[in-house]
């Protein structure tokens, strides 16, 4: 076989990676990658600004967060409920209006119907000498008239679809109803798992840091945290905890072997209890035992021709 038979495009077969290829380069399908070690989040980072904290706080849950970050969150939280209760007041109000109108104008097509099938029957009754087909015609255009007005009252109201055959007739055509707002949440809630959260349930984190004497600036130390008790850099995929009373985090390695038997904070001797250890959240750590999601993808529907 020469050279050329070598080459990936010289067989008659598309094959997978030429599809991938395609796909690559045309942008179209579905486009997968995997994520590396510098696509995760390190332990003391917060989970907005994916930043590391300076003044750092947890939440009951283990997700750890900058305080300004946080707080900006909440507040922002809270303005958006107030507007959007105005908007669900607003619209309560209009259809509270709404109401009032459509009972009105049932009330007046009532009453406008009544006084036609009168008309219709008194004029009946006085004319003796009109035919009796005509009497009918009167009659039955009057129901005719009342009939439609009732499918209207009842199309307003809600009873009945508007479903009717003639729809190229004006009074019988739908109208387009308005987005129904839903009564907002009142509770503001954790950006990161959506359950409640308060301010006053954010807890102070202390971090130690590894090497306090160093020159380096903080955020471009390699190793800028470390456990007070068993002096394991906190980076990478290290499990660590946060002690409530204290806000110290040590690692779970440390808790398992030297926290848990006696239940006291290993610094100050302070008694613990189990909800006073709140893990922090990791993210994926960059080897796929880590049992994380380590692939984006992104869908894209159009191709492109070339």
């Amino acid at each position: 076989m020469g050279k050329h038979g070598r080459n990936q495009t010289a067989s008659s077969v598309y094959t997978y990676h030429e599809r991938q290829k395609d796909k690559l380069q045309n942008k179209y399908g579905t486009l997968k990658q995997r994520l590396g070690v510098d696509s995760t989040k390190e332990v003391d980072c917060c989970c907005l600004t994916l930043q590391p904290v300076v003044d750092g706080v947890v939440t009951p849950d283990g997700y750890l967060y900058e305080r300004e970050a946080i707080l900006e969150n909440l507040l922002h939280q809270k303005r958006e409920y107030v507007r959007q209760m105005k908007e669900y007041q607003r619209q309560v109000e209009r259809e509270k209006q709404e109401g009032l109108e459509t009972e009105a104008a049932a009330h007046r097509d009532r009453i406008e119907a009544f006084r036609q099938a009168e008309r219709g029957i008194t004029a009946a009754q006085i004319s003796s000498f009109t035919k009796d087909d005509k009497v009918r015609t009167h009659a039955s255009d009057a129901l005719d008239e009342a009939k439609s007005r009732a499918f209207r009252i009842k199309t307003a109201k809600g009873e009945q679809e508007a479903n009717h055959a003639a729809f190229w007739v004006p009074q019988m055509a739908p109208e387009a109803s308005k987005t129904k707002l839903t009564k907002p949440d009142k509770k503001t809630r954790c950006p990161t798992s959506g359950r409640p959260l308060k301010v006053k349930d954010l807890i102070t984190v202390r971090f130690t840091e590894a090497d306090p004497s160093s020159s380096i600036p903080l955020i471009s130390r390699p190793e800028r945290y470390m456990c007070p008790v068993t002096r394991t850099a906190l980076k990478g995929n290290v499990e660590a905890a946060v002690l409530r009373p204290t806000g110290r985090v040590v690692t779970m390695d440390c808790i398992k072997r030297l926290i848990k038997p006696d239940m006291r904070d290993p610094i100050s001797g302070e008694a613990l209890t189990d909800a006073d250890i709140i893990p922090l959240k990791l993210k994926a750590s960059g080897f796929a035992a880590s049992n994380q999601q380590l692939s984006a993808s992104k869908v894209t529907a159009m191709q492109t021709a070339t």
